[in-house]
């Protein structure tokens, strides 16, 4: 009589362990995963890759180089007309100091007396000889007032070297 009853194990629970003899339980089916509807992404506006204050900067910058640029050609290009007219000045003072050299050579004073004493002149008596004091204080005299205001001569030295610029590059 033992093999009708058959013994089940129990693991501490009031239900019987049966082998192979229990339904297994049907499992409930996989969800599809679920899709994430996509979030509204916040795209940021591009910045500017230049900030226009630095373009203006940079700007005024660049002008100003181009004004100390010019100021240091026309100052060079003086310095060099300067040096010519020295030099040109040098060749003429030289030149003078020969030709009066020449020319002082020349001078026959006898022979110039020979001919005044054929035209009929003299020397002057003392009484035809005329002293003149001149004895006055030396004084300046302005001819020309330049009248305009401080602004009006620094929009004339701009606009004049702004005129500067632009006739070198052309």
């Amino acid at each position: 009589m033992a093999d009708e009853f058959k013994t089940y194990s129990y693991n501490g629970s009031a239900a019987y362990a049966v082998r192979g003899t229990a339904v297994p339980k049907p499992r409930p089916a996989a969800l599809p995963e679920e899709k994430q509807a996509p979030k509204p992404r916040h795209i940021p506006a591009a910045k500017p890759s230049v900030a226009p204050l630095a373009v203006i900067g940079l700007t005024i910058v660049a002008i100003l180089l181009m004004l100390v640029v010019h100021s240091y050609v026309v100052l060079f290009e003086t310095t060099a007309r300067a040096g010519e007219l020295e030099q040109e000045l040098s060749t003429a003072q030289a030149n003078t100091a020969k030709l009066r050299s020449t020319y002082e050579s020349r001078i026959d004073l006898a022979q110039i007396e020979a001919r005044a004493r054929e035209l009929g002149m003299s020397q002057p008596s003392s009484r035809q000889t005329v002293y003149l004091n001149i004895a006055g204080a030396d004084h300046a005299e302005v001819l020309h007032v330049d009248d305009r205001s401080f602004s009006e001569k620094a929009v004339d030295a701009i606009s004049g070297g702004f005129s500067g610029v632009l006739e070198y590059f052309h």
